[in-house]
C-alpha cells in the first residue's frame, strides 16, 4: 500500500497553495517501518496506566471530576520543569494559546466521559466501547495524516477489539441508562483518538515535555468549572466535606497524577511521534490487561475466564499489527 507525503515546493500548476507562498505537492512514499524506540516507549507507558483503575479505586470518596482535575494539576506540576530546562517554552508559545485550549478540551472531554461512562454503564459495555478508539484513529489516519494501514493490519485492530470485549464479558442490555453510558464511552473513545492523532501532529512543531505540560494544564483549568461545582455540590451534601480527602485519596491522587499521567500520557504522546497513531493505540489497549492483574495483587480481584482469554486475543491481534 502507497502512503503518500506532502512537501513544499516551488509554485506550479495543480498544487495546493501554503500561507507562505509555496505549492504542496504530494509524492509517494514506502510504508513506515515499526520504530522498536517508539514500541517501547508505548508498552512502558501502558505499564504506567495500567495503575490508574487501582489509584481511582483507592480515591474513590472524591467525585469523578475531581479526579480528573487532581491528576491533571500533578501532571502538568511535575512536568513544568523541564519544559524550561530542555528550553521547549519559545515553541509552546509559537503554537499558541488558542490551539493548546482545543487539545486540553479535548483531552479534558475524554476523562469527563470516560468516568461518566463508568458511572451509568458497567465496566463489560464501557471498556470494549472505549477501545473502538483504534476504529476513529485507523480513519483519521488514513484521511487527516494520509498514513493507511495495511489489511492485515486492519485485521489485527479487529482482533484487538474483538479480545476487548471477551476479555470484559460484553452482554448487551437495552436499559436507558447504560445506553447514556455507552454513548458516553463512545464519545471517550473519539476523544482519545483526537487526543492521539494532535499528539501525532505537533511531533515536528512542539517538543514533548512543552507539548505535554501545555495541554494538561489546558485540561485542568476546562476541568476545573466542573470539579468545584460536584465538590460543593447541593445534590450530595456530604461531597463538599474536606474530610473526603485522606491522606489515602491525597497520596492516590498525587500517584495518579505522576505514574498513570506524567509518566504513562507523556511516554504515549512520545511514542505516537514513533509510530503510526493506530498501532500505538492498539499497544495502548493492553492497559485493560495490565489494570486486570493489578487488580489481582492489589485489590484481590482475580480474573475471571473471560478476562484470560480476552487478553491473549488481544495480544494475537497487536502481533498481528507489529509484524506487517
Amino acid at each position: 500500500m502507497i502512503v503518500y507525503v506532502m512537501e513544499s515546493s516551488a509554485r506550479g500548476t495543480g498544487a495546493t497553495m501554503t500561507d507562505c507562498g509555496t505549492a504542496s505537492v504530494i509524492r509517494p512514499v514506502a510504508p513506515e517501518r515499526i520504530s522498536l524506540a517508539g514500541v517501547v516507549l508505548a508498552l512502558v507507558a501502558v505499564l504506567s496506566v495500567s495503575t490508574s483503575a487501582v489509584f481511582i479505586r483507592l480515591a474513590g470518596q472524591v467525585s469523578p471530576y475531581e479526579i480528573a482535575f487532581w491528576r491533571l494539576v500533578v501532571a502538568s506540576a511535575v512536568l513544568a520543569p523541564a519544559v524550561w530546562l530542555t528550553g521547549a517554552w519559545p515553541a509552546v508559545r509559537a503554537v499558541g494559546l488558542r490551539r493548546f485550549a482545543l487539545y486540553g478540551a479535548i483531552l479534558s472531554a475524554h476523562f469527563i466521559t470516560y468516568n461518566l461512562g463508568l458511572r451509568y454503564a458497567p465496566v463489560a459495555h464501557v471498556l470494549p466501547l472505549i477501545y473502538t478508539s483504534t476504529i476513529f484513529i485507523a480513519i483519521l489516519s488514513a484521511v487527516v495524516l494520509r498514513e493507511p494501514l495495511r489489511r492485515a493490519q486492519l485485521a489485527g485492530i479487529g482482533v484487538v477489539i474483538a479480545g476487548a470485549g471477551i476479555l470484559a464479558g460484553f452482554e448487551p442490555r437495552f436499559d436507558p441508562r447504560v445506553l447514556l453510558g455507552d454513548g458516553f464511552a463512545v464519545l471517550s473513545a473519539i476523544t482519545f483518538a483526537l487526543y492521539s492523532m494532535v499528539g501525532r501532529q505537533q511531533r515536528q512543531r512542539v517538543p514533548l515535555f512543552g507539548y505535554a505540560v501545555g495541554v494538561y494544564a489546558m485540561a485542568a483549568l476546562w476541568t476545573a468549572p466542573l470539579a468545584a461545582l460536584a465538590a460543593w455540590s447541593a445534590a450530595d451534601p456530604g461531597i463538599a466535606s474536606p474530610s473526603r480527602y485522606s491522606l489515602q485519596v491525597v497520596l492516590s491522587l498525587l500517584a495518579l497524577g505522576l505514574i498513570p499521567n506524567a509518566v504513562g500520557h507523556t511516554l504515549y504522546n512520545a511514542s505516537v511521534r514513533r509510530l503510526n497513531a493506530a498501532v500505538a493505540n492498539v499497544l495502548f489497549t493492553q492497559e485493560v490487561t495490565g489494570a486486570i492483574v493489578l487488580a489481582w495483587l492489589i485489590l484481590g480481584e482475580a480474573p475471571t475466564t473471560n478476562a484470560l482469554v480476552g487478553a491473549a486475543v488481544m495480544l494475537a491481534g497487536i502481533l498481528v499489527v507489529l509484524l506487517r
